[in-house]
């Protein structure tokens, strides 16, 4: 949802005071997408606790997730009506995500994988969890059975009794907003359960969570009032986890 929406659907729950800054923020996207939390304080005459209670109240987890709401805000505005070199955008999307892995402490990950009881996948959306089913056929075949919980309801019984420390479990989405399951990862959080999410590159509450944490690039693209967006660099990222578990579980039975 673009950040105006969220305002609105929010809106009603705010003071004077925050309605206020939200006008400030709403005429001046362009300056504040770059300042600090600080320095949005000073502008709008408040406090920096005003300015992080206002972004929790409207969904976020924090500032930084406010304010990467509004480069992408601004973003979209900007790209309406550009006409777009979209296979070349696909290549450096590609060749980003790769070097962010390459960039990767991976053993941590891997180590945790194989010493799983049990490995659980879960995607925020359809797209993500059509990744996730294509990464547990390649593991199926080196002998690791990873669980797929295909909606809300299964992670949200998986969190009150199934999963336990021992387990793993993997999540992947695209902005890393998980308000529709924020009780039911808090809950995993707190029991201890450790997760590796899979984000687009960006300080976000699922990437909060994770004990480990991997990302990706994968710009949007408007065409007309859609918002385009390619899953590839999530398979190339998850592909290339399971080639590297692979090379790992390899490398363990040389020793």
């Amino acid at each position: 949802m673009e950040l105006e929406g969220i305002i609105n659907e929010h809106f009603n729950e705010l003071n004077e005071n925050e309605k206020a800054i939200i006008e400030y923020i709403i005429k001046n996207k362009a300056n504040c997408q770059e300042m600090t939390i600080i320095e949005l304080a000073k502008e709008t005459l408040t406090s920096k606790s005003s300015i992080l209670r206002l972004t929790q109240k409207l969904g976020f987890s924090g500032y930084s997730e406010f304010k990467y709401s509004i480069r992408k805000d601004i973003s979209k505005q900007n790209n309406v009506g550009q006409e777009y070199d979209l296979y070349s955008m696909q290549i450096k999307d590609i060749e980003t995500t790769k070097k962010i892995f390459e960039q990767t402490e991976l053993t941590p990950i891997l180590k945790q994988m194989q010493e799983a009881e049990r490995v659980f996948c879960y995607g925020t959306g359809w797209g993500q969890r059509n990744v996730l089913a294509d990464f547990l056929r390649s593991m199926i075949a080196v002998g690791k059975y990873p669980i797929l919980l295909k909606a809300k309801r299964e992670l949200e019984m998986a969190s009150k009794s199934d999963i336990k420390p021992s387990d793993l479990l993997i999540v992947v989405s695209l902005s890393g907003d998980i308000r529709e399951v924020e009780k039911e990862m808090g809950i995993l959080k707190l029991k201890g359960i450790p997760i590796v999410s899979i984000t687009s590159l960006s300080n976000n509450s699922l990437a909060s969570l994770g004990k480990h944490n991997l990302y990706f690039q994968s710009t949007p693209v408007m065409q007309g009032d859609i918002e385009i967006v390619s899953f590839l660099p999530i398979h190339l990222t998850l592909d290339s986890l399971y080639r590297k578990y692979v090379d790992y579980t390899n490398s363990l039975l040389k020793q």
